[in-house]
């Protein structure tokens, strides 16, 4: 994106945040429709001079901040498109049991596109129970639902060692559950469907830049349980998919495989301690191995300021050649500053530290542009919803 992108993203955002309040909540022909709105702005840059990998379009040593975009810092000089974005949302509500709810996401890591997030019905039977049909965010993570609202995390981006996949979309349906049990809050997701990707970002990492892959996941299946109890929450997922990863015209990675995802949370919010702790593993041993990922977060409330320190590590299991596995960590480092109940500031230090045996995928993958030593990324956000 450019200069004059950026100023028109920005006038458009204050365009919207002026206005938003007058249309927020409209009626029109007996249908109520509400809108809102996100913004997040991130200047970033990478730090040091680090070991040199400059391939495929990339200039590294850099820094991935989102896997599933392309998210990339690399090194030259402050950027602000891997990270900021704006997006719209609208709900329209027939009565009290149908609805239909649209996301719309504008990002600076693929200027060209607006990309469609969720498009679904909501057919609500009672308080308790809701059957959504449509296209969705995949729930793989704590995160998954608000993960392109900056306000809803404590971070400018979501930790990249846990955070982000090839697919993160499913097209389908799902059956949600809401229930008070005792003092504790419950949720309780089951969801089936499928989706293909074209040119996918994540496999830009590990192909290049100028690369396509298209990713296919079917036959999904999963559930999550939510349960929250004043200070403390936690939530349980497993899903299940066939996998086909392609780089047309005729590659084929894994074709049809079989993979299953097992992924657990624990979150703290107590009076003025913050922690945040998550866990995924993926069973992919009928193509490759496996992948483990851990997130864990500490921080301290002082006012409206926010010190947090996170640890992110990601570490993949090779059954071939453990040599050629993956492996790397980001320590970070985050200051927050809420300037009001709808937007936020904040100043984040990244250090990425690779662990792998040897030179990640250089047999595999000559032309990969992961970074295969350390990078540091410094990065200022600010954060709006309307």
């Amino acid at each position: 994106m450019c200069l004059i992108r950026l100023l028109q993203t920005l006038a458009l955002a204050g365009l919207l945040g002026l206005i938003a309040p007058s249309v927020q909540a409209v009626e029109v022909g007996g249908i109520d429709f509400k809108g809102s709105g996100f913004l997040t702005l991130v200047a970033g840059s990478v730090l040091g001079s680090g070991a040199a990998q400059s391939a495929s379009g990339y200039n590294c040593p850099c820094f991935i901040s989102d896997y599933a975009e392309a998210g990339v810092y690399e090194k030259g000089g402050l950027q602000w498109q891997p990270d900021s974005k704006l997006g719209l949302q609208g709900t329209a509500a027939f009565n009290d049991s149908y609805s239909v709810t649209s996301q719309i996401v504008m990002r600076g890591a693929s200027s060209e596109n607006v990309d469609i997030e969720w498009l679904y019905g909501d057919i609500k039977f009672n308080d308790k129970l809701t059957l959504q049909v449509g296209r969705k965010r995949l729930p793989l993570f704590y995160y998954s639902e608000s993960q392109d609202v900056g306000l809803s995390f404590p971070w400018v981006h979501l930790p990249p060692q846990l955070y982000g996949w090839e697919i993160v979309n499913y097209n389908g349906a799902n059956l949600l559950y809401k229930d008070q049990w005792g003092d504790w809050s419950s949720g309780m997701n089951i969801f089936s469907g499928s989706e293909s990707l074209k040119n996918s970002g994540y496999w830009k990492m590990y192909n290049g830049k100028n690369t396509r892959t298209d990713s296919h996941w079917s036959s999904i299946l999963g559930g999550d349980l939510s349960l929250n109890n004043d200070w403390f929450e936690t939530r349980l997922l497993y899903i299940q998919s066939d996998i086909q990863n392609t780089t047309p015209p005729a590659l084929v990675f894994g074709n049809n495989t079989r993979q299953k995802i097992y992924g657990i949370s624990f979150n703290v919010d107590y009076a003025q301690w913050v922690a945040r702790s998550e866990f995924l593993y993926i069973n992919r041993k009928e193509s490759y191995g496996g992948d483990h990922a851990q997130l864990y977060g500490l921080g301290y409330r002082i006012g409206k300021l926010l010190p947090m320190v996170t640890y992110t590590n990601y570490r993949q299991s090779v059954i071939v050649d453990q040599t050629l596995a993956e492996a790397h960590s980001t320590t970070s480092l985050l200051l927050r500053y809420d300037l009001n109940t709808s937007s936020d500031i904040k100043l984040q230090y990244d250090h990425w530290q690779n662990h792998a045996q040897s030179p990640f995928f250089t047999t595999a993958s000559p032309n990969t542009a992961v970074p295969i030593a350390s990078a540091n990324l410094l990065s200022v956000s600010y954060d709006k919803v309307f």
